[in-house]
């Protein structure tokens, strides 16, 4: 029987070890990357979970805000407590935890609830054209005291070529020709602008690099939402008809009211801001005046709400976003109905919706991103 040298011994046993070394080390790569493919599956596991929860701070939400409508008749200042309905319930995610569900003591779970007055921003299609005019002349502007309104023009033409449904291009304006020859090409819609986002796709609007000067009002050269577009989306809405409510209005809105004439917006914030009932009748007053000079009209009570809901439970996060129409006045069910050539925001109702009387209408509704507007 031949033996083995002790060469040939050695040279097995590191092949061996060289073997082992080689397995521990892909055992261990795999074992890494099947934790991290079971910490991605199970971050959707939560969340799928939270939503729940999500749903559930929606439901509370309606609740608080029902009842203060069944007490008050209307809803108007949310500092009489309904603008903060989680504070007010006092109810915590742990109260609604399903029986024998565990929480973990390191990761409890956590909402917030962001309730805005939509009904606090004047409807997009109600303002004036010259109006429109002058607050895009005031944002490119930038802050300086000379504001020259024919730089609002080219913006205000430009939104409406993207409008109407002819052909015939404004003086600083584009049509079809001008859209055409964009990369990627595209055409205007003719009809009128359904949400901010729309924006994007308007001549000047968005950053153009071979114009930079006359562009980028609303975005960026990256793409990013700019302070002009993120003051116009608190003051402006595509949800709220009719009048605004005075209660709700933004500290741009109120500027956009006062116009160029400082003392009136200095009045209007600090009036708006006094806990007297004497200067809050005079902010009312002021309102009133101002809007009416605009033709705008006021309602004094919350008609839409815009609801951001957030559940967290560790690095897990759902949320919400949804937008509720308040259509009962003074405790009777009464539809509000858009007028002549506008866009009805009311779909009937469905066989279960009607059985069950949710309070409000949910005009709009979207899971994990904001694509409402």
């Amino acid at each position: 029987m031949n033996k083995v040298s002790p060469r040939k011994r050695g040279s097995i046993l590191v092949f061996v070890l060289a073997l082992i070394v080689l397995l521990s080390v892909l055992s261990l790569r795999l074992m890494k990357e099947t934790a991290q493919e079971l910490r991605h599956v199970s971050q959707f596991h939560k969340r799928d979970d939270l939503r729940t929860y999500a749903y559930s701070a929606l439901d509370l939400t309606v609740g608080v805000l029902n009842e203060f409508r069944m007490i008050l008749g209307k809803l108007d200042d949310r500092g009489l407590g309904w603008g903060d309905p989680l504070e007010y319930a006092g109810i915590s995610p742990s109260d609604i935890a399903a029986t024998g569900e565990e929480e973990s003591l390191n990761s409890p779970i956590t909402w917030s609830v962001r309730l805005l007055d939509e009904s606090g921003k004047i409807p997009f299609h109600e303002i004036k054209e010259k109006d429109l005019v002058s607050l895009f002349a005031f944002m490119k502007a930038g802050g300086d005291s000379i504001v020259n309104d024919d730089d609002g023009e080219p913006l205000v033409d430009a939104l409406a070529d993207w409008q109407d449904k002819d052909d015939e291009e404004r003086d600083e304006g584009a049509e079809d020709d001008y859209y055409e020859d964009l990369d990627p090409p595209y055409w205007t819609p003719g009809r009128k602008l359904e949400n901010f986002d729309e924006f994007r796709m308007i001549k000047g609007f968005a950053y153009d690099p071979d114009d930079s000067e006359n562009s980028g009002i609303f975005f960026d050269e990256i793409g990013n939402e700019t302070g002009d577009l993120v003051n116009f989306k608190d003051s402006f809405s595509f949800f709220n008809e009719g009048g605004f409510n005075p209660d709700g209005a933004s500290v741009f809105l109120l500027k956009f009211l006062a116009g160029d004439d400082e003392g009136a917006f200095e009045d209007l914030n600090e009036s708006k801001n006094s806990g007297s009932q004497s200067d809050k009748k005079r902010y009312y007053d002021m309102v009133g005046e101002l809007a009416n000079k605009r033709g705008l009209k006021i309602d004094r009570s919350a008609k839409v709400f815009r609801l951001e809901i957030n559940v967290n439970r560790g690095k897990s996060n759902f949320q919400l976003h949804a937008i509720l129409l308040n259509e009962m006045s003074s405790g009777n069910r009464k539809p509000i109905r858009p007028k002549t050539g506008q866009k009805n925001l009311q779909k009937p109702r469905s066989a279960r919706n009607q059985k069950i009387q949710y309070p409000f209408r949910i005009l709009a509704l979207r899971e994990n991103e904001n694509l409402i507007d």
